[in-house]
Order: C-alpha cells, then structure tokens, then sequence
C-alpha cells in the first residue's frame, strides 16, 4: 500500500487544484493514460520476477540463489510501492481532469 506521506501529499494537492487551459487538459489526460500503461508494464515485470522466482526454486538451494530470491523480493516490494504511488498520481489526476 502507498506510505502515508505520498497519500497526504496527493491529498493535500487536491486542495489546490485549479481549472486547466483545454491544451493542459490535454497534457492531464495523456499523463494519466501513461500512468495506466506503467501500471500495467510493472504488473508485467511483477509476474515475470515471480516466474523467475519459480525458475530459481527449481534450480538450487544455494546461497547464490537465496541471494537472487532475496533481491527479487526487494524488487517486487518497490513495484509494488510504485504501482501504489501510480494508483493515487493516476487519481489525482482523474480529478483533476473532473475540475477542469
């Protein structure tokens, strides 16, 4: 889930929105479809990483491979944060496109 602080940030910038020129409403629109696809290519990198995941169990128990499953965790642990602060960017724009 995203961290307090980004939800507070996002929340208090929502206060301050203001109504967009029609090109700036534009840029909104075109940011937030970027959003949806990043959200959708990390959803991609988080099943690739826990196909590989699955890859490596089968192979060895090694500590090289405790190493890679270690960093893979990490990995899909900040995916899963980013996806997080993409969700609540992609809705703060959303709103902002309802004010505009």
């Amino acid at each position: 889930m995203a961290d307090r602080t980004t939800q507070e940030s996002l929340a208090g910038a929502v206060d301050n929105v203001i109504a967009l020129p029609l090109n700036q409403t534009s840029l909104v629109a075109n940011t937030s479809r970027d959003c949806k696809s990043l959200q959708q290519s990390i959803v991609t990198v988080q099943q690739c990483l826990r196909a590989l995941g699955d890859f490596v169990r089968n192979l060895d128990d090694g500590p090289e491979a405790e190493g890679l499953r270690v960093h893979m965790a990490e990995l899909n642990e900040l995916l899963s944060l980013r996806l997080d602060q993409l969700s609540l960017t992609e809705r703060l724009l959303q709103d902002l496109l309802r004010r505009g």
